[in-house]
């Protein structure tokens, strides 16, 4: 069956850190590479240019700590063309893997991450569960309201006057 080169042509990394410039400055001596030019923001890594990147979608907003479309930093991984999908792989994951082990929380999405180590990093960052919708929570109370704003017999837990 023939591999989908497309699918292995892109994957972008959320990272929880401060800034795009100082990740790249801190991964290139980790992973003994070298910048694509003096003043770039660029590495390249194996088959993968990796280009250092800010989420512009990111709202400041911290809900949970596991929110990685909050995560300040997205770098950018682009396959050479006519990499192989096995070699653009293992360079994820080893980049991933280099994140990890110097304490950064970072999560790849792409679509080969079932491919990718701890799914890419769902498995160690999953994702924030819904709000529980009980009488002592927020969503509960709200609910409540309506209730009472339509029946006005109804008064707390639910008794009717």
């Amino acid at each position: 069956m023939p591999v989908d080169a497309e699918r292995y042509a892109n994957c972008h990394i959320y990272v929880d850190a401060a800034d795009p410039g100082t990740l790249v400055d801190r991964l290139r001596p980790a992973l003994g590479v070298a910048a694509v030019t003096p003043t770039s923001p660029d590495l390249v890594f194996g088959p993968l240019l990796v280009t250092g990147a800010s989420n512009d979608y990111a709202t400041g907003a911290r809900a949970h700590p596991d929110d990685f479309l909050e995560w300040p930093v997205v770098p950018e991984c682009d396959a050479v063309p006519g990499a192989a999908p096995a070699e653009t792989v293992e360079a994820v994951s080893a980049l991933l893997r280099c994140l990890w082990n110097r304490g950064y929380a970072a999560l790849a999405t792409c679509d080969f991450e079932d491919e990718l180590p701890c799914a890419g990093g769902a498995t160690r960052h999953p994702p924030p569960t819904r709000p529980s919708r009980g009488p002592g929570t927020l969503a509960g109370r709200a609910v409540r309201r309506v209730i009472r704003s339509v029946d006005p017999g109804v008064r707390r837990r639910g008794r009717r006057t």
